[in-house]
């Protein structure tokens, strides 16, 4: 019985320490997203397209040399992939937000 409650225990400072990751991790993705606001604006002055398939094969390749840990290279492939058509649609919106009436 002691045992399960250690284990409960544990279970909910983990969830805890989950909690915590995750806010630090909405708080980056914002900040990036920030940054993504910034960069589109460029291309939008610049008359550049938004999607650039070289940039996001780099990125990542490089985010996935950086991995250390036991997160598989296909699902960091996968997450990436996500987090950047969501940042591709951010430099979208800028776009078309720019060119209207």
């Amino acid at each position: 019985m002691a045992e399960q409650d250690a284990d409960k225990v544990n279970l909910q400072s983990l969830r805890e320490q989950i909690d915590r990751l995750d806010a630090q991790i909405v708080e980056l993705l914002n900040r990036r997203a920030q940054v993504v606001v910034d960069i589109g604006r460029i291309k939008n002055a610049a008359g550049t397209p938004v999607y650039a398939p070289d940039r996001e094969k780099q990125v990542i390749d490089r985010v996935v040399r950086l991995s250390q840990g036991p997160l598989p290279p296909a699902s960091l492939t996968a997450i990436y992939r996500e987090l950047m058509s969501g940042s591709f649609a951010l430099e979208r919106r800028l776009r078309i937000g720019y060119l209207g009436p």
